[in-house]
This record gives structure tokens, C-alpha cells and sequence, in this order.
């Protein structure tokens, strides 16, 4: 269900709307003044129990080349899969 985060241009009012799909428009209208005048926010992305959501959800971290990552026991990340 994505959630979409929005600004109301007359009151100011910071809120969220969750959609069903991602083919449903979401209905950005102020719950506080009832105003559809509103501007759609960039959303930040967190961490969370799977990892960073923008990393497709790996916690390994960046090494530098040759050194292999957090998973692998070796030098190379083809024994892991990463």
C-alpha cells in the first residue's frame, strides 16, 4: 500500500494518504481545513527492520573492492551471492 505525503498550501498541515494499489490516485484533501489545494511532499526514506528500503532491503555495507562484505567470509562476494 503506497503511502503518499502531502502539504496543505493554505494551512500548512503536513499529512499522509494511503492508497490501495499504485493505479489509484490518491485524494490529497487537508484534514484539518478541508482545502484541496495541496503539494506533494518527497518522502524520506528510513531503515528499518530489513535494511534501507532504497537498498532493496540489504544491510551489507559498502566495502572497498577486493575486501569483500559484511556476509562473505572471504574476500569474495561470489560465495555469498552479493
Amino acid at each position: 500500500m503506497p503511502i503518499y505525503e502531502y502539504s496543505c498550501n493554505q494551512c500548512k498541515k503536513q499529512f499522509e494518504v494511503v492508497t490501495l494499489s499504485l493505479r489509484e490516485k490518491p485524494k490529497a484533501v487537508c484534514p484539518k481545513c478541508k482545502s484541496k489545494k495541496t503539494s506533494k511532499m518527497i518522502s524520506k526514506v528510513g531503515k528499518g527492520k530489513y535494511g534501507s528500503m532504497s537498498s532493496g532491503g540489504s544491510t551489507a555495507t559498502s566495502t572497498t573492492a577486493g575486501s569483500g562484505c559484511a556476509s562473505c567470509s572471504s574476500s569474495n562476494c561470489s560465495s555469498c551471492g552479493h
